[in-house]
């Protein structure tokens, strides 16, 4: 383990290291406790807010700047660090996009607000029209990727890839990374719930004057679960059949059990919100292939534990879009 600050190597002032990320947060964070004193009576160095940080584990898996520092009379600090995705929820603006992609959207606030690009895929789904006010940037990159979900199915997610934002496709790979009983699970808990599923879904399109109605449902589950609508106003330029695929792919997705499984294993650095990982638990029943939606990687004293929360299909940040 080394952590890099400003090109000085700390490493030896380190106590411990949280490094972690979540779908629903566009950027990573690196949490770090030392011990920032010789003598007990004054401060080895001066961390300076903004400075580049830097952590390895056998090779680099953070880099991003210094926000916040925190300090104590015995010596002991902590600073907390983002990779440079922070600055898409740190910049707000207004902004129409017309007959633009996702992809597009991302190319262009990053190039405006000078956010370093890596790779960013094609989202494919050309969105119509979509206005933002006074949003910020991660808001704005949110939206239209939900958008482009509900209309084509495919997800996508943002990440930071060695200082440089990431736009990838979720797909489901063949899983090689492996958390079991008896080999690296230290603990794992699983609940279920049909708080948020929908049975029946209702889109509504074309004007005021002249609406387009189209309502799909799930007969098993509605005889299961009971009648559970979903209402969603499209775009009105939509014709019938797009209106009918919106609704089948939104009760597709709505129409399901969430389950919730957080565990705590030995950690691979391999593992991080996005990837997919195979889990086995007898006891619970957790037998298969799961994506990872949250993680906490703990570096303390050479031992490298993660906490994850993980579901059969991925929890991406939703942002619905709202006319304006």
């Amino acid at each position: 383990m080394m952590v890099i600050y400003d090109d000085y190597d700390i490493t030896g002032l380190v106590k411990s290291v949280e490094w972690s990320g979540d779908l629903q947060q566009v950027a990573r964070t690196l949490k770090i406790t030392l011990h920032n004193t010789a003598n007990g009576s004054s401060p080895l160095l001066t961390f300076q807010k903004g400075k580049t940080v830097r952590f390895f584990d056998d090779k680099e898996l953070f880099r991003g700047f210094l926000f916040t520092t925190g300090k104590n009379e015995a010596g002991e600090g902590a600073l907390t660090c983002y990779d440079a995705n922070i600055y898409l929820i740190k910049n707000a603006d207004t902004m129409k996009f017309t007959k633009k992609k996702a992809s597009e959207i991302a190319k262009y606030i990053c190039g405006l607000y000078k956010i370093p690009v890596g790779t960013i895929a094609d989202t494919g789904y050309v969105i119509p029209k979509h206005i933002f006010r006074e949003k910020t940037l991660a808001e704005m990159l949110f939206t239209a990727l939900t958008t482009t979900r509900k209309h084509t199915g495919r997800r996508f997610f943002i990440f930071n890839n060695l200082g440089k934002l990431t736009l990838a496709e979720m797909k489901v790979p063949s899983a090689k990374l492996i958390i079991e009983s008896g080999r690296n699970l230290l603990s794992i808990s699983v609940n279920e719930s049909i708080e948020e599923t929908k049975t029946k879904v209702k889109v509504i399109g074309g004007t005021d004057k002249n609406p387009v109605t189209v309502t799909v449902q799930n007969s098993n589950l509605a005889k299961q679960y009971g009648i559970m609508q979903h209402v969603e106003r499209a775009d009105e330029k939509l014709n019938k059949a797009q209106l009918q695929k919106l609704a089948n792919q939104l009760l597709q997705d709505m129409g399901k059990v969430a389950t919730d499984i957080t565990l705590e294993s030995l950690g691979l650095n391999e593992i991080t919100a996005g990837s997919v990982i195979q889990v086995y638990n007898k006891m619970t029943g957790i037998n298969g292939t799961y994506y990872v939606n949250s993680d906490t990687h703990h570096y303390e004293n050479g031992v490298h534990t993660m906490s994850l929360n993980i579901s059969s299909s991925p929890n991406l940040a939703e942002v619905a879009y709202e006319e304006v």
